[in-house]
């Protein structure tokens, strides 16, 4: 959201998709049974310390943290919003007084706040609790708009990788502790997260397909999304040249590509590795005096790779593209259109395709409040590139670029940004960092913090898991992942390589 947009909601007044609320020092009774109204309906705009009239009286900043604290604590009690959800306010100032302001989307479930459904009419929130019929035309809606609710009865626990959910909770565990998952069954965590549904028409239950998305077999994938798969291709010229090839140009369809069919948890992963392969690395040291590098790279692009996951419409039968030229990287998606073709990343609005797969998503890390996409690109772009440009177009095809270096045409001069061709597995330098600092037994966050590293992403996907993966280090607790005391330690293959640096 930018200031002009802002003023401009604040001058058409109250509708279907805009609410105002004064709340100068707290939230007001009504404010959650609006957000409720806007997930069950088309999603909107609520603007705290605007009257019913659109006068700005404003929030008194003292209580600003105050409301927004509670707003998001309201937001993730399930005792009040069931389900809940994730929301990112925004504080803007308009006539030097402060507005926070709220974008809700539509959601792909039905929505209770304090046990009652909320639908939004005009510019009225209405209790439809007892009016069966209306609810039933929501559920109906929203299962045909949001594909990835789709019941499936025949899908079951066997269909689905028992790997993919420890890898699940070793992730959400990394970022609490006392994550519940630790303890959960497979099936407790889907049934805990939603993912068991009814078919309004036919009433019959199953899990449903975002189920078979994040944590499917392979096969399982196959069966229900046959057209499932993302392209990922980098092709070492720019994007212009791509376009308009000279005839003297080598005939090179591209010079790595990965074809990935395999469940959204593991392939983001795989996404993320064709990214470090591709796109050279840059690190900064941020201005609060820690010495500890962020890596740019995996800041901007596990956004993108994330949102080119999750926010796609599984029921059409075309690929998802990620393209890496030596210039720019783009994105394909289809989608369905909104109706508005949009031209940069600050127009692009919060939203969420599939809140069911993106709810996952945050769960371990993948992404984080509902907007942090758009806020970590315009932080940390300018420091990958300064003269960065993000085009967004937002059709039926959902297609997303950005440059991140200057273009150069001459094909003589191109360079593969990699070290090692992606087909010839080798010790990456990353890998020869870890294996020279691991002494005895070290906990991951040891080992980061002994190579001076902030990310913890850019280390489990650049460090940690290709260590393991080529057998140099090994868990000290194999069969107990999340152990509270996991170690690593150098396997047999990985002292011998470690006597070999020494020489």
């Amino acid at each position: 959201m930018i200031q002009s947009r802002l003023e401009e909601l604040i001058k058409q007044g109250e509708n279907v998709s805009i609410e105002f609320k004064s709340c100068t020092t707290e939230l007001s009774s009504t404010t959650f049974e609006t957000v409720c109204a806007f997930l069950n309906r088309s999603g909107g705009h609520l603007l705290l310390g605007v009257k019913d009239s659109g006068e700005i009286v404003g929030v008194k900043e003292k209580c600003i943290e105050s409301i927004t604290k509670n707003f998001i604590n309201i937001a993730n009690n399930d005792e009040q919003l069931n389900p809940t959800f994730f929301f990112s306010p925004e504080v803007f100032e308009v006539e030097d007084k402060k507005i926070i302001y709220i974008y809700v989307p539509e959601s792909s479930e039905v929505h209770r706040f304090k046990g009652k459904v909320y639908d939004r009419v005009g510019d009225a929130d209405n209790d439809i609790t007892k009016r069966h019929s209306l609810i039933d035309n929501i559920y109906l809606r929203k299962r045909k708009e949001f594909s990835e609710n789709e019941v499936l009865p025949f899908l079951k626990m066997e269909d689905l990788d028992s790997n993919t959910f420890e890898k699940a909770r070793r992730l959400a565990s990394l970022f609490d502790s006392n994550h519940p998952w630790k303890t959960m069954s497979d099936e407790e965590i889907l049934r805990s997260s939603g993912f068991w549904g009814k078919d309004r028409e036919t009433g019959k239950e199953g899990f449903i397909l975002a189920a078979a998305l994040l944590f499917g077999k392979e096969n399982t994938i196959s069966n229900y999304c046959p057209a499932y798969k993302t392209d990922a291709v980098y092709r070492n010229m720019t994007y212009n040249r791509f376009l308009h090839p000279l005839s003297d140009d080598p005939d090179v369809r591209y010079d790595d590509r990965d074809t990935i069919r395999v469940n959204l948890i593991e392939a983001y992963d795989l996404l993320m590795k064709f990214v470090h392969r591709n796109l050279p690395e840059k690190f900064y040291l941020p201005p609060s005096g820690s010495t500890q590098r962020i890596d740019i790279r995996s800041r901007i692009f596990r956004e993108i790779v994330a949102n080119t996951l999750a926010h796609r419409e599984y029921s059409y039968s075309f690929p998802a593209k990620f393209l890496i030229f030596s210039d720019m990287v783009i994105t394909e998606n289809w989608t369905k259109p909104s109706g508005k073709s949009l031209a940069s990343l600050d127009d692009l609005e919060t939203y969420t395709k599939n809140p069911m797969i993106t709810k996952i998503f945050k769960e371990i890390g993948h992404v984080e409040e509902l907007g942090s996409g758009r806020k970590n690109i315009l932080k940390y772009a300018p420091l990958y590139y300064k003269d960065y440009k993000v085009e967004v177009d937002n059709e039926e095809k959902f297609v997303f670029s950005i440059t991140y270096r200057e273009g150069d045409d001459d094909v003589s001069t191109r360079q593969v940004p990699r070290k090692y061709p992606a087909s010839t597995p080798q010790v990456t330098p990353q890998v020869h960092e870890l294996i020279k600092i691991l002494n005895k037994e070290m906990s991951r966050q040891e080992m980061q913090e002994k190579l001076n590293l902030l990310d913890r992403e850019h280390f489990r996907l650049n460090y940690l898991s290709p260590a393991l993966e080529y057998g140099y280090i090994e868990l000290k607790y194999p069969d107990s992942p999340n152990h509270p005391q996991q170690r690593y330690v150098l396997t047999d293959k990985g002292k011998n390589l470690k006597n070999k640096i020494k020489v």
